[in-house]
């Protein structure tokens, strides 16, 4: 699997900051994906991803920002082959964990990681894009079942039986003579219930864990229902047809794509609600991140982290004296290190470019990418990409030494404390304010306001707080007053109570600076010709453009219903068509998924979309790439799905389908 090496840097998705120790644990897993991925397409077995990673796949088309652990489930049937199987297959290191092939394993799911634990190992980083935790994805079995009250009642009761045994088993016992008299005769009861044996000579845990597991299988294939058994017995739910498990189709996630279950729609209205496409920053089921056991670990045994960490010492507060020059004029420089991310910085550049007090300068400056141990890897430098009314400088061009400017404002905070990137040593914060009299720093990105309670927000707000950037400028500028006050409470949790008054005096909010609402366009030569006479009139004006989406699970879900409403809907299009384009958008994946396995629906399909395009009613598009689709639209309609959520992340208009009406 090819990951760019943009990936790894951190970034702000969804309001929410992703540094980049999570980036590349992210892409760890991304690689232990992609090696259960190999073995299932070698032996055809079919997994789909599920929990987290499916709304994630259909709502972001990638990871959930928040979101640190990747879950696939199987059916019950591949589940065990693969389990037999995959250690084998999979690259040498990575271990399979689950009660069937190891007899410490406690949990009803498998899971399959890249390492036993943390690796500082050169090779093992080259190989887990240098993340040295144990990382993995967790495989969740999905087994047939039925509605029967007696038959369910007695599996609950059996299954809750053999786990209350197994949690009071010591993991490495072998011999059912040596249980307490009480466990072994309720052992000896609930194997005579059940059908199951327990002998001695392997861990009697371990197998008392599998008659369970067990347990969850006794319905067959010919089951109009498949559960993910677990949450049915502990609490009734997670219950669907069997046609939803039945195929996949693959969705986009990150740099790959992942297969999703042919009726990923309904499955996730039944778990999580209708308006599942609304992202909810709270909750989860382990501590965040999932890496912070392995890291405290390793601090505590060795006395650091892995990857550098920024220590504030009270010097930091002090400025330096710097030396004086004799001009007319005062001299500001501003050193952004990409143009993606310029607009952050143009506010304040626009303050002070035509003002008779202060010559100004935009310098870019130069900066590393990192690879193993931190080292210094490939030097960028990026001129191209600032809007042609700034002037640029370059990095060689201005001798800061003997210029000795009166103020330095900068956006990358972290020197060289960051994992993926690296301004170049030149300007190092420690630097730069013994040269200049006011160092300023404004963030390159914006998150979303947060409370105190989305735990999740505050914690990841140390990756871009205690940072030297920030510690060292005599001016931090934020956009709001909450993000001013979740800067000096980290700084004082940082720091110590007794700098509180420092940075109440050296952090503040100022809304001018943020940048105008973010909006996305093409240029000219992005669009293809075949676009153009559907986004531009006779009279050379732009048409509104309706982006209308379908999915292969809806289509699925409503069979030919779906189509007869399509054709409602172009009939109603072609109304407007003076005023109106459409632009009719599929996934890649869904005729090859309806082509090969709902063969009567492709007809249908093909003959619905043939006629989309006799009507000559817009532009029909099979794609993943989202980007452009989005651009050009000014509303949206249709399914439940990643480009729905980029339409809305922009603020245009949204309406999802109703197939009934």
């Amino acid at each position: 699997m090819l990951i760019p090496e943009q990936f790894y840097e951190p970034e702000v998705r969804d309001g929410f900051y992703v540094p980049s120790e999570m980036k590349r644990y992210w892409a760890a897993m991304l690689t232990v994906l992609d090696e259960v991925d190999k073995v299932c397409r070698r032996h055809g077995f079919r997994y789909f991803a599920d929990y987290g990673t499916l709304i994630g796949a259909v709502r972001h088309g990638g990871f959930i920002p928040w979101d640190d652990d990747l879950d696939i489930s199987m059916m019950r049937e591949d589940y065990l082959k693969f389990l037999k199987i995959a250690e084998s297959e999979l690259p040498p290191g990575y271990k399979v964990l689950s009660i069937y092939n190891h007899h410490q394993s406690k949990t009803f799911l498998a899971r399959v990681v890249n390492l036993e634990f943390i690796s500082t190992e050169r090779q093992a980083l080259k190989d887990n894009h240098n993340c040295p935790y144990a990382t993995g994805i967790d495989i969740f079995p999905i087994d047939h079942f039925d509605y029967d009250e007696t038959v369910n009642e007695y599996q609950k009761i059996l299954i809750k039986g053999f786990d209350e045994v197994a949690a009071v088993l010591d993991d490495e016992e072998t011999k059912i003579a040596n249980l307490p008299e009480g466990i072994r005769q309720r052992l000896e009861v609930l194997c005579d219930q059940s059908g199951m044996k327990i002998e001695d000579g392997r861990p009697i845990r371990q197998q008392v864990l599998i008659c369970s597991d067990r347990l969850y299988a006794i319905f067959g294939p010919e089951a109009a229902k498949v559960a993910h058994m677990y949450f049915w017995e502990s609490n009734g739910t997670q219950v669907y047809p069997k046609e939803y498990y039945a195929n996949t189709v693959r969705l986009p996630f990150e740099c790959t794509s992942v297969p999703v279950p042919i009726g990923y729609d309904r499955i996730l209205t039944t778990c999580y609600g209708t308006g599942y496409m609304v992202p909810v920053r709270r909750g989860g089921v382990h501590d965040y991140p999932l890496y912070s056991m392995q890291k405290e670990y390793m601090r505590q045994a060795v006395g650091r982290v892995y990857y550098p960490e920024y220590v504030f010492t009270p010097d930091d507060m002090i400025r330096p004296q710097t030396g004086t020059t004799d001009r007319s004029k005062k001299e500001m420089v501003f050193l952004p290190f990409s143009p993606k991310y310029w607009k952050y910085m143009e506010k304040e550049w626009a303050k002070f470019i035509d003002s008779p007090e202060w010559d100004v300068y935009v310098i870019p400056i130069p900066y590393y990418r990192k690879r193993e141990y931190g080292e210094h890897a490939q030097l960028c430098f990026e001129t191209e990409g600032y809007p042609e009314y700034v002037s640029l400088t370059g990095f060689d061009a201005y001798d800061f030494d003997t210029r000795l400017p009166d103020r330095i404002v900068i956006q990358n905070p972290y020197d060289d404390y960051d994992n993926a990137i690296s301004v170049h040593p030149r300007f190092y914060t420690d630097l730069l304010r013994q040269i200049t009299k006011e160092l300023v720093y404004i963030p390159y990105f914006m998150t979303d306001d947060y409370d105190d309670g989305d735990e999740r927000s505050v914690i990841v707000s140390g990756y871009y707080i205690r940072v030297p950037g920030v510690t060292r400028a005599d001016r931090v500028i934020t956009r709001s007053g909450i993000e001013r006050r979740h800067y000096i409470e980290e700084l004082v949790r940082f720091a110590g109570e007794d700098t509180r008054t420092y940075w109440e005096e050296h952090v503040i909010a100022d809304e001018t600076t943020a940048p105008d609402k973010e909006e996305i366009g093409l240029y000219e030569e992005e669009v293809p010709d075949e676009w153009w006479k559907y986004l531009i009139d006779d009279n050379g004006e732009g048409r509104k453009v309706l982006l209308y989406h379908v999915s292969a699970s809806n289509i699925v879900e409503y069979g030919m219903r779906y189509f007869d409403k399509m054709e409602r809907v172009f009939d109603g299009l072609c109304a407007n068509r003076d005023k109106l384009s459409v632009f009719l958008h599929v996934n890649t994946d869904t005729p090859r998924v309806l082509e090969a396995y709902y063969p009567d629906l492709f007809e249908r399909y093909t003959e619905v979309f043939n006629k989309f395009c006799e009507l000559e009613l817009g532009i029909y598009s099979e794609t993943d790439e989202l980007y452009k689709p989005v651009a050009v639209a000014d509303a949206y309609y249709g399914d439940r799905d990643a480009i729905l959520y980029r339409v809305r992340k922009l603020g245009k208009p949204v309406m999802i389908q109703n197939v009934e009406m």
